[in-house]
């Protein structure tokens, strides 16, 4: 934990602390009183003070936050109104716990001792154990001209240096304090030739169900409401009256970072609303400070190309979604956004700063950019930010600008896919005609039987003249033709219900092989399946012609 910088102060009936956190987790902070102990915590910062009187809680104390000044100012009433409480400027004093009075070693110390007296030294230094957490004069480090600078307008330097041991993971940069502007971007570019992955971004490129959806989801901004930037709610509104007051004094070089910032910060924003379709949930904080180069890697951009490739880079290297179209389609988010001009791209900064306060350790981030983006934006030039829309608008996006080899990729899978479909096509041609044979089978058949029927008849019209004779014959010949004609029917039907089970079979089988077209090593197997079902079908029918 942090010691922050403080001081007191004192009147006949209060006594005044000023802590100053700058990037302490407000909504956090907890202060703790009892007598003549203080205690004030607030993600990084811990602060114990012992005083030299007491203090009381009698609904009089109050704390108020100064968001100018990045400083906590607390107000206690004293128990014993009039009391002078001496050596307030006394620092080290105030922060050594209550009975410590020198931080040295023993000056005598047991090198050998019975088990007896050591068990009793034990158990007496588990009862007098000091828990305090050890407290140090807090000192701000000199930091040379030339350190590495970020932050809004890359103002700010040292910060990090002070917190990494306390706040990890803040930024994807280990040692921002160390690497300048060209060192961080090429680092940042390396990790996101690492990061990307060939195999996740041929999987949503084919398997885009869900990215379809979120593609045609209407975001507030689509609507083209010129209003929406005049309406605040009245959340906003409180959000606004607690902003710091601020002016800045920029030069040209500043402002042009400031701006490409901005627009990297709204790619991210938009990326995040869309993915959710404007319902932020727990990794709406992580999507934005990963998909901007500016909050993760602390970049600083010169041109509008470099945010535009940047942002492309990256939402296809670290969201849940990556596709291509997806990602184009939040770049013109991003433009509209901007086109509906500051008062609706405040909106969006204050969403960004109200996902970041309440993500460990994110709000820090509050601290370096978000804030001095929604104070600047309200003065910010509607001319540049209307030339910087009509520049957006102009780019002209293709794949291989972002350098991760999405044509080469993409076009190594579809020559995979064609073959996979050739060797697929290829099988089911070299199915036997099976179905065929036996519809042949059974019009022959049938024709057989229509033969039979004329010869019959036409011995009838021979026999004529003896009827009389051989009725009792005709009668017994008709009999037995009708149980051949039942028998003829029979087989002809049992083999046509043998042909048409099998059509479905091969149909079945060829739905299926057509469903999938990736996985080759399916597609041979279930070839082999048709085949296997062929030799038993032509078993099958051979027994049936026997």
């Amino acid at each position: 934990m942090l010691t922050p910088a403080f001081e007191l102060s004192q009147d006949k009936t209060y006594l005044t602390i000023i802590v100053n956190a700058p990037y302490a987790k407000v909504s956090d902070a907890e202060i703790f009183i009892e007598d003549d102990e203080v205690r004030f915590h607030s993600k990084p910062y811990f602060l114990r003070l012992n005083l030299p009187g007491n203090l009381i809680e009698d609904g009089r104390e109050s704390a108020v936050y100064n968001s100018d000044k990045g400083s906590f100012t607390i107000k206690v009433p004293k128990a014993t109104e009039g009391e002078v409480f001496e050596g307030l400027d006394m620092l080290t004093k105030l922060l050594t716990p209550k009975g410590q009075t020198s931080a040295a070693s023993p000056l005598i110390q047991v090198l050998d001792s019975s088990d007896e007296v050591t068990k009793d030294t034990d158990l007496e230094i588990d009862e007098d154990f000091d828990w305090h957490v050890d407290q140090k004069v807090y000192v701000e480090d000199k930091l040379p001209m030339d350190a590495p600078k970020y932050g809004f307008a890359n103002t700010r330097c040292g910060v990090f240096k002070r917190l990494q041991e306390d706040i990890v993971d803040v930024v994807s940069l280990r040692d921002p304090d160390s690497c300048d502007v060209t060192q961080r971007r090429e680092k940042r570019t390396q990790a996101e030739q690492e990061k990307f992955d060939p195999d996740y971004y041929l999987a949503d490129l084919y398997e885009d169900d869900a990215i379809q959806e979120l593609m045609s989801y209407r975001a507030p901004w689509e609507k083209q409401l010129k209003s929406l930037d005049q309406e605040f709610t009245d959340s906003e509104k409180e959000k606004m009256r607690n902003l710091p007051k601020k002016e800045f004094l920029l030069d040209e070089k500043q402002l042009i970072g400031v701006y490409l910032g901005l627009v990297d910060l709204l790619f991210a924003y938009a990326y995040n609303h869309r993915a959710t379709e404007g319902e932020d949930n727990v990794e709406s904080a992580w999507t934005i400070c990963n998909l901007s180069a500016t909050l993760s890697w602390l970049d600083v951009f010169h041109s509008l190309d470099d945010v535009v490739v940047s942002s492309l880079r990256r939402s296809l290297c670290y969201p849940l979604y990556r596709q291509w179209a997806l990602s184009v389609k939040v770049l013109s988010d991003t433009r509209q956004i901007l086109q509906l001009g500051k008062g609706y791209i405040l909106k969006c900064l204050l969403e960004i700063r109200e996902l970041l306060t309440h993500r460990y350790p994110y709000y820090i981030l509050n601290d370096l950019y978000i804030t001095d983006y929604c104070v600047w934006i309200q003065t910010a030039s509607d001319k540049r930010l209307a030339s910087l829309t009509d520049a957006l608008a102009q780019i002209s996006v293709k794949k291989d600008m972002v350098g991760l080899n999405l044509c080469e990729i993409e076009a190594e899978a579809a020559e995979e896919n064609d073959r996979s479909v050739d060797v697929i096509t290829e099988s089911v041609s070299q199915i036997g005609l099976l179905p065929h044979k036996g519809i042949v089978l059974s019009s022959n058949t049938k024709d057989s039987d229509d033969d039979s029927t004329d010869h019959s008849d036409s011995t009838e019209t021979d026999d004529d003249g003896t009827e009389s004779d051989d009725e009792s014959t005709e009668s017994d010949d008709e009999n037995t033709e009708t149980d051949d004609k039942c028998s003829d029917t029979g087989v002809e039907s049992t083999k046509s219900d043998d042909n048409n089970k099998l059509m479905e079979k091969h149909e079945e089988i060829d739905d299926s092989s057509f469903k999938s077209s990736f996985k080759s090593e399916s597609h041979i197997e279930k070839c082999a399946q048709i085949c296997e079902i062929e030799k038993d079908d032509s078993e099958k029918f051979e027994n049936s012609e026997k």
